[in-house]
């Protein structure tokens, strides 16, 4: 499924959190395009946009949810994660 589209076609996406981030931020994702040759994922230009909302908080709790005790194995999750990914038609 490609991605979901706004007007005109357009990814929905707010253009601050492809290019507002903080100094430090921002060194990161310059560090990771010098490395890997490729533009970040979304998810981590989310995740340093605002580091003390997105990033620690949003990983500890994504990392529970995810490694945490549970019925379901992490592989379960993970293909649970994907699929709802998968029909959410989000790229990750």
């Amino acid at each position: 499924m490609p991605p979901r589209r706004g007007v005109g076609g357009d990814q929905l996406r707010l253009s601050v959190v492809d290019g507002g981030h903080r100094p430090g931020e921002a060194a990161v994702l310059a560090m990771i395009r010098e490395r890997s040759g490729a533009e970040p994922l979304g998810v981590i230009k989310t995740l340093l946009y605002r580091p003390e909302l997105f990033g620690t908080p949003f990983s500890e709790e994504l990392d529970r949810v995810m490694r945490g005790p549970s019925d379901w194995s992490a592989g379960e999750r993970e293909l649970f994660a994907g699929f709802t990914s998968l029909l959410n038609q989000c790229p990750f």
